[in-house]
């Protein structure tokens, strides 16, 4: 029961030559989805502008467009309810992204209006008034 080392060596090469293939075609594809995923969520997002009520559609389109770009051998590790997270997570992050920019495009234009207000009542109270003149 003596397992040459050269024999061992000719099964385990080979063997780990293909794990870290697909390994590197799954990571490859990952971020190919990752990357594309906005993109494509705003493709959606003009596709339908006219549209109400299309959130399930864009969704729908989104995820099966990205789902094609995953290799046929690749789709049994990466799988479409995968696709439909990855999509879900971009989606989260930029409407996430995009409401912290609101609420600080909402506190700055207030912040402004009360400098505006603060500015102008001092203003008014600086200058004199009729019958604030003083007369010799």
């Amino acid at each position: 029961m003596n397992i040459d080392l050269q024999k061992l060596l000719e099964l385990v090469i080979p063997l780990l030559t293909v794990i870290f293939g697909a390994l590197s075609a799954y990571l490859r594809t990952n971020e190919k989805i990752i990357s594309s995923s906005i993109k494509y969520i705003t493709e959606a997002e003009e596709m339908y502008k006219d549209e109400s009520k299309a959130g399930d559609q864009k969704f729908t389109w989104v995820v099966d467009t990205l789902y094609n770009m995953v290799p046929r051998p690749l789709r049994v590790v990466i799988t479409k309810k995968c696709v439909e997270k990855m999509a879900q997570s971009t989606f989260n992050g930029i409407e996430s992204y995009a409401k912290t920019q609101i609420d600080k495009a909402v506190d700055s234009y207030f912040e402004n209006i009360s400098n505006k207000n603060e500015k102008s009542t001092s203003e008014k109270e600086a200058e004199p008034g009729i019958g604030d003149a003083k007369s010799d």
